[in-house]
């Protein structure tokens, strides 16, 4: 009887382990899921900058590892110190239109990996590209 008693106290201490460590974990959210960079002239020494507000809505610091970008004319720059739970901070990103042929709007997929449950957030940076 007292073995018995043991084990479930024992998987009742697991599970409540489980439970808040699932729990206590940081969390990406962006204010916009997507950013305008506004109208550029293809093929000209343009670029424009905008910045990302984003924040750590989880319970721990939360730790940017890395970022990709569907097109090599999006430079990003990831904040170095953890954002702290409940904290916001701005990323800069800034769409270079200089090498490109497109015209039209062009939407390219920005991909912030960090330490978090989901692993990474997605979100789209659009530019409309003019002559």
């Amino acid at each position: 009887m007292i073995g018995v008693m043991r084990r479930y106290v024992f998987l009742l201490c697991v599970a409540l382990y489980c439970a808040f460590s699932a729990v206590a974990q940081p969390r990406l959210k962006f204010s916009e899921m997507i950013a305008d960079a506004g109208t550029l002239s293809v093929g000209k020494e343009e670029s424009r900058t905008v910045h990302l507000l984003c924040k750590n809505i989880g319970t721990q610091p939360l730790v940017f590892k890395s970022v990709e970008a569907s097109c090599p004319c999006a430079d990003i720059r990831l904040p170095k110190k953890p954002l702290k739970p409940g904290k916001e901070t701005k990323i800069k990103v800034t769409f270079h239109a200089k090498d490109l042929d497109d015209r039209g709007v062009v939407t390219n997929l920005l991909t912030f990996f960090y330490n978090g449950p989901n692993k990474f957030t997605r979100i789209r940076l659009r530019a409309e590209l003019t002559d």
